[in-house]
């Protein structure tokens, strides 16, 4: 977490990243990387001569792939300033301006925070955005997070008035 205090006592800006959803990217990454690894030395010279390069390339293309998502997924991250917040969830990248943010949601039982963006479609209703940057695994940290955002929010003009309460 980043935060660039201003004389207010309410960041300029404000940069998170949630570790366990790092630190588990890095090591399931690691793991299928050490597995396709064992799997292809396992199954002997023998049977790798049988294997054509198009087919090595394909199965090369899906583990790679999919460590790929695992790292994007583990890199998630929020980023909040100059009137913007920008998630960034895996490979979905979105920009919302703080004046359409209604809340941000940390229930228990939720998996990650949520950020509550006004729809325009629906006036007075709200959509959910994940924010995976704020994992309740993190426990107090989270707590911290979203007390942080929250403040951040409310002082950059997000406001919850014409929204309809649940």
């Amino acid at each position: 977490m980043t935060a660039e205090e201003p004389q207010s006592g309410v960041p300029k800006r404000i940069s998170y990243v949630s570790l366990p959803a790092l630190v588990t990217g890095i090591v399931l990454t690691a793991i299928l990387m050490a597995g396709a690894l064992a799997v292809w030395w396992a199954l002997g010279p023998e049977i790798r001569a049988q294997v054509s390069w198009i087919q090595a390339a394909t199965l090369l293309f899906f583990v790679v792939f999919m460590m790929g998502v695992m790292l994007m997924i583990g890199y998630s991250h929020l980023w909040a300033e100059n009137g913007k917040i920008v998630i960034r969830n895996g490979p979905v990248l979105r920009k919302i301006d703080v004046e359409d943010v209604a809340g941000l949601r940390l229930r228990k039982g939720d998996a990650w925070a949520y950020l509550l963006v006004k729809d325009p479609e629906r006036p007075g209703s709200v959509q959910r955005r994940a924010v995976l940057a704020i994992q309740s695994l993190e426990g107090k940290r989270a707590e911290k997070k979203v007390r942080e955002l929250r403040n951040w929010l409310k002082a950059n003009g997000a406001s919850s008035e014409g929204v309809i309460r649940e």
